[in-house]
């Protein structure tokens, strides 16, 4: 398990990274919300402690909730893993068309689509609709900077309707985090879960 000294402090990092993220939220965005006319003006101002920079970018102040692991996890992977965890949460809802996966991912989206029916998925959603109808209404306004400002824009006009699956969307980001937050599926341990073994 690790001495507990280990593990208060890897607590005390990841509160500290959540905290960090959730008062700046526009320092980890994607490149299309820094206008380069105002992004490098507002960071100064932030720096600077003059203005409430996150106005700006539709973000009101408020203080952090306790962070849940897989969201910190999400928070803070870089972006080649969110587009992973985007592309293996379309890949669980609509296995079919699911062509960005390797055979390995596409295998397990197809084991986790069996066991956990979506019935809120539609053939038109982008799976970051999933992500926002998961999170908060405080936690979206900043993770959304994480992705590009257009798609994020257009998926903002119309949102989504849970209709009681909270809990399986619950399991769903849970387990697609987990997945992007595995070491290497190229082991043996691996291949033997993936046969059913």
């Amino acid at each position: 398990m690790g001495h507990p000294l280990t593990r208060l402090f890897t607590q005390a990092m990841s509160n500290l990274a959540w905290a960090q993220w959730w008062a700046a939220p526009w320092l980890y965005a994607h490149d299309d919300w820094k206008n380069t006319d105002i992004y490098t003006t507002l960071v100064e101002l932030h720096r600077s402690g003059l203005v409430v920079t996150g106005t700006h970018y539709g973000v009101a102040p408020c203080l952090p909730p306790m962070p849940d692991p897989a969201l910190l996890q999400l928070v803070i992977a870089p972006a080649a893993q969110l587009d992973l965890g985007l592309a293996l949460v379309d890949g669980i809802c609509r296995p079919a068309s699911a062509t960005a996966l390797d055979e390995h991912h596409l295998l397990w989206c197809k084991s986790l689509s069996k066991a956990l029916p979506l019935d809120i998925v539609q053939a038109d959603n982008d799976p970051l609709r999933l992500l926002r109808a998961w999170i908060t209404a405080a936690t979206w306004q900043r993770i959304r900077l994480r992705f590009p400002r257009q798609r994020v824009l257009f998926l903002e006009e119309k949102p989504l309707m849970l209709n009681g699956s909270r809990s399986r969307l619950d399991t769903l980001w849970h387990a697609v985090v987990w997945r992007i937050g595995a070491p290497s599926h190229s082991d043996g341990a691996y291949e033997s879960w993936a046969q059913g073994d």
